[in-house]
């Protein structure tokens, strides 16, 4: 664990010590901390915390911010973590309102703060080069990942929902000039059919970017890339709007950053689609 590998770690200054004493005793509002934030609630400075996280072998905060929340408790209570209680048979409807907005709002506050921007950057870089998109889900997360193709589709990127892997399908796609990127949505990672599904698609020359609760997943360990999102435990702590709040927010991430990549290709599509309505 990265906090036991800080505290093992020799010659710290008194500095660095306070801002480790300061991450242990409210490791709850790192997630939510940028650098200058650590540095004023620890009364230490951006490059104090440099020097602890390269110290303990880290490249940095973004770095050890990643880490930290990998080793976070993979399932987290909202009315715990977040502050906001169940819905159960006595709340107001206003109060609905309320709360159901406030767990979008942490939802997402909470899955930017697990996000490396490395990492992202690396992502959209396979995206790039992909000639084809593929996002693989059961149930939910299947008709998430048709929601998310159409998004990708509207920015002009070829993608394809799946909930299996068509041997026919990947052994066409193996030969292509650049991997194909392949996306797999797991709640909780302990999907074994996503597993088998990552490690077939290994095998025809994939690039797999898995998106789950917990980077020790055994299914983090095979694939390209994983990314950890957000996600509780029960119905009563709203756990679906939780996790699609926070799948959708990062997809959201990528289909702009697509985008923007895209940009003067789809203003081109856009304005020749919205000329040929206006001569109807």
């Amino acid at each position: 664990m990265i906090l036991d590998e800080m505290k093992t770690t020799e010659g710290l200054t008194v500095q660095e010590k306070a801002v480790l004493d300061y991450i242990v005793k409210h490791p709850r509002d790192i997630l939510g901390m940028n650098i200058k934030e650590l540095a004023r609630e620890s009364f230490s400075s951006a490059a104090t915390i440099v020097r602890l996280c390269k110290k303990t072998g880290l490249k940095g905060y973004s770095d050890f911010k990643y880490r930290f929340a990998s080793e976070f408790p993979s399932i987290i209570g909202l009315s715990d973590d977040l502050n906001v209680q169940s819905i159960d048979s006595n709340v107001q409807v206003g109060d609905v309102f309320k709360r159901v907005e406030l767990v979008h709002k942490r939802a997402i506050e909470y899955t930017n703060g697990l996000l490396s921007k490395d990492k992202i950057l690396n992502i959209v870089g396979l995206i790039e080069k992909a000639p084809r998109i593929e996002i693989y889900g059961e149930g939910l997360n299947y008709e998430l990942a048709r929601s998310f193709c159409l998004e990708f589709e509207e920015v002009g990127c070829e993608s394809n929902a799946y909930n299996s892997a068509n041997p026919m399908h990947t052994e066409m796609g193996k030969d292509k000039r650049h991997p194909i990127l392949a996306f797999i949505l797991t709640h909780t990672g302990n999907n074994e059919h996503m597993y088998e599904i990552v490690d077939q698609l290994k095998n025809k020359n994939y690039q797999t970017v898995v998106i789950c609760d917990n980077a020790q997943r055994p299914i983090c360990k095979i694939c390209d890339e994983n990314v950890v999102i957000m996600t509780t435990e029960g119905t009563l702590d709203l756990s679906n709007i939780v996790y699609i709040s926070s799948l959708q927010y990062l997809f959201d991430v990528f289909v702009s950053l697509k985008l923007k990549s895209n940009y003067h290709m789809i203003r081109r599509v856009s304005n020749k689609v919205d000329s040929e309505k206006d001569g109807k």
